[in-house]
């Protein structure tokens, strides 16, 4: 019996340069880059000149291959909830002020961005009032390095996307995260992985 083909984002893993020339890549990479460039050229309305993260995350780094990978997941854990009749509660964990939740609200998530920045809650809510993100709902919660500001088993679906490597002891947020997911919850977690030596996320780890 032949073996089945995997799916491209249903692999673990680095993803390959042909990966990202897959159908199922681009198809969701042109839809993200369509929503990024909506999403940017609204945001001299809410940005502030504080903010110190990439405005343009879609084209930084490895994240050509890290958004679509986690919305192609998201999207799939939505679709498997179609009875669901209350919407699915996401977090962004790490989130920074991006296009990207918009998307993932667009999908019918009730998304929560989390982060440490107290920029983050004061840029976010001026995006949320222009961004069309319907059917879902984007808000935001400030968190400290101690804890995550949700009670245990409150969240349906927790994605960090290249933001755990740059957490001093990751080990105790990864446990943080099952603290507030529910049993059958969902966590994507994607990484820059360190070639160089700089970060505790290397090759070798």
């Amino acid at each position: 019996m032949a073996n089945r083909e995997v799916h491209v984002f249903e692999r673990s893993g680095i993803a390959a340069l042909s990966d990202l020339q897959s159908h199922e890549s681009k198809a969701i990479y042109s839809l993200l880059e369509k929503e990024q460039r909506e999403f940017l050229i609204k945001e001299d309305h809410f940005r502030t000149s504080e903010y110190k993260w990439p405005r343009d995350p879609l084209h930084t780094w490895s994240r050509i291959w890290e958004y679509p990978n986690t919305y192609h997941h998201l999207k799939q854990w939505r679709d498997s909830r179609k009875n669901t009749e209350a919407a699915l509660h996401g977090v962004d964990l790490g989130s920074g002020v991006t296009f990207f939740p918009f998307s993932v609200a667009r999908l019918g998530y009730r998304v929560t961005c989390v982060d440490i920045d107290p920029i983050v809650s004061v840029d976010l809510p001026k995006a949320v009032r222009i961004i069309d993100h319907g059917p879902g709902q984007v808000d935001s919660r400030l968190c400290d390095n101690s804890n995550l500001p949700f009670v245990d088993g409150e969240v349906d679906a927790v994605y960090c996307v290249s933001v755990l490597e740059y957490i001093p002891d990751f080990e105790n947020t990864i446990e943080k995260v099952f603290r507030v997911l529910k049993p059958v919850g969902l966590f994507i977690l994607t990484i820059d992985l360190d070639s160089c030596g700089y970060l505790d996320i290397g090759v070798n780890q």
